[in-house]
């Protein structure tokens, strides 16, 4: 019964001595949420980091300050320069709510890799932050212009492309793990989303008691950059960035559908999947794209009876042909002006056709090139709305 006491008396010692050895009080610490990487002028890179403020985040504490901080420096490591920031800031910097990376378009042309190995490395990224590039302006801008809705830019951007992947499909959800993982495979390659700024970035920044002088400076989303490799090499637009994540993962959207001269259909997709298959016909590669999705009639302007089931079958192979035919257009012009794999088809082919990609894996890209892609919509429309028949049509 002693020893037994013994031993729940030093559990209980080991309990209360125990502690934290390496913790750091709030107070100490500051979270960067952003960083930005440019061509440096006296160097080989320049680094921004933005900094949460978090005393101006609360209303009872505020005391009308800008609730982000940004501080940049210059030098051709990315890793000394993120740990030597305290050259402007005070506080000990942590990179784990780091939720954007914006990099400038004239670096993502020459190429990413000598920096993205860095933050692959380093233990103190995670991999939930959006990849993007600066198109037309400055990366550093980026990281500046504030929002009524979201005090802090970094969380207002990141919360953004995830809005516009969830409801749209205008963000390619691309983590870093996912575009390393494309820069090294033979049958794919990586895209990032796209932003720039409309009207004045300098207005963008002002700031007096938490509202903007001139509330008239915005980032939004331009689609999506293709890469080579690790390299940009041009860009998609919303819509052709939509049609690409629809062939990987699309949630939602909502498509505009002509039913008659100057009238269309509001269609919302709800519900998609889909699956693709390759093979070779001869000398060229083919794969059948097969998309499966539910959807929503959200508006008519046309007349048809909706309450006859002849109008539903119209409207549905209205939406798969319009689905096939955007779909196919974004692929073939990939093909034409790009001549890359960003599908991801040749890792579609490895894992259905092993021996034969093995034969053409070196120069794949020519094999995508001449690649004939077949795509497969059925759209099944579920719901009509509250209301089955429209006010617009017209009686028997």
């Amino acid at each position: 019964m002693r020893i037994i006491s013994l031993c729940l008396f030093s559990l209980l010692l080991i309990g209360l001595l125990s502690g934290c050895w390496d913790r750091k009080e709030l107070n100490e610490v500051s979270f960067v949420t952003g960083v930005a990487i440019e061509k440096g002028e006296n160097a080989k890179f320049k680094v921004t980091v933005g900094v949460a403020n978090a005393s101006q985040l609360s209303p009872q504490k505020s005391e009308g300050n800008t609730p982000s901080v940004t501080f940049s420096l210059e030098g051709n490591s990315i890793s000394e320069l993120l740990d030597k920031m305290n050259v402007g800031l005070t506080r000990e910097l942590r990179y784990s709510h780091t939720r954007t990376l914006v990099i400038d378009e004239k670096v993502a042309r020459e190429g990413t890799g000598d920096f993205l190995d860095t933050l692959e490395r380093s233990g103190e990224f995670r991999n939930d932050f959006n990849i993007l590039i600066a198109k037309d302006v400055k990366a550093s801008d980026v990281l500046n212009i504030t929002f009524p809705l979201q005090k802090i830019p970094s969380l207002k951007i990141h919360e953004q492309a995830a809005s516009m992947f969830q409801e749209w499909g205008g963000d390619p959800n691309m983590r870093l793990t996912d575009f390393i993982s494309a820069i090294s495979s033979k049958g794919r390659h990586p895209v990032a989303e796209a932003v720039t700024i409309i009207g004045s970035p300098k207005q963008g920044m002002m700031v007096e008691n938490n509202k903007k002088l001139e509330p008239d400076a915005l980032v939004t989303l331009e689609g999506i950059g293709v890469f080579k490799g690790d390299k940009l090499i041009g860009y998609l637009n919303l819509e052709d960035t939509r049609n690409y994540v629809w062939t990987q993962d699309l949630q939602k959207t909502t498509l505009t559908i002509s039913c008659g001269e100057e009238k269309y259909i509001d269609v919302r997709i709800i519900n998609s999947s889909s699956t693709i298959k390759s093979n070779y016909k001869g000398e060229t590669p083919n794969f059948q794209v097969k998309i499966i999705a539910e959807a929503q009639l959200n508006g008519t302007q046309c007349k048809d009876n909706l309450e006859k089931i002849d109008t539903h079958r119209k409207f549905e192979s209205d939406i798969e042909k319009k689905v096939e035919s955007m779909i196919v257009k974004t692929i073939t012009k990939v093909q034409e002006e790009y001549g890359v794999d960003i599908f991801g088809f040749g890792e579609v082919m490895q894992r259905q056709h092993y021996d034969q990609f093995q034969k053409v894996k070196e120069h794949w890209d020519k094999e995508f090139v001449k690649a004939d892609v077949d795509v497969q919509a059925n759209i099944y429309l579920r719901r009509t709305g509250t209301h089955n028949k429209s006010f617009l049509t017209e009686e028997d």
